[in-house]
């Protein structure tokens, strides 16, 4: 009888566990939180954020976009270039001199582990018009995602264990 109905809530709640595992993977999809930096020599600002926040081995889909000065609009036409290096300085992404014409693009990235990663975005034209090369860095960090899910199961585990136990003990207690 006990087992049955252990194995009743235990069933529960790893229904219960992936639904909501389920549930917010779902809503974790979209933009992450914009990281804004100005140029080392101020002709624009360059802003990036991510699908989804970046895990190692695992593909993230990049956004960048270029403001003008002011903040207020999309600065179009930018000739830009991306590298991404680890925190030993080893490249480990580049992205070669491309035009830009609607001044928001997209990058797929791959981060090979986790720790910290700086995003170098460098501008050599803006408006089909050459200019010395400025860049704009970016610090990320890449931490592996913790599965909601097996917290869940084990604590259910650990409340199943404790019931038992202490309902064996009231039995024995009994006789």
């Amino acid at each position: 009888m006990i087992f049955g109905v252990m194995a009743g809530v235990f069933s529960y709640i790893l229904l219960s566990s992936i639904a909501l595992s389920a549930y917010a993977e779902s809503q974790g999809v979209g933009l992450t939180e914009p990281m804004v930096v100005k140029t080392d020599r101020g002709s624009l600002y360059v802003e990036i954020r991510f699908w989804s926040e970046p895990e190692p081995n695992k593909e993230a889909k990049m956004q960048i976009r270029f403001l003008q000065p002011d903040l207020s609009r999309i600065q179009l036409h930018v000739d830009y270039a991306v590298v991404v290096e680890d925190a030993n300085g080893s490249k480990v992404f580049e992205h070669p001199v491309t035009h830009s014409t609607p001044g928001i693009e997209e990058l797929h990235v791959t981060f090979p582990a986790e720790g910290p990663y700086s995003i170098t975005v460098k501008v050599s034209g803006i408006l089909f018009i050459p200019i010395p090369e400025e860049q704009a860095v970016f610090s990320v960090r890449v931490i592996p995602e913790f599965p909601v899910a097996i917290i869940i199961i084990t604590s259910a585990v650990a409340v199943l264990i404790v019931y038992a136990r202490v309902i064996g003990y009231t039995r024995n207690s009994m006789i």
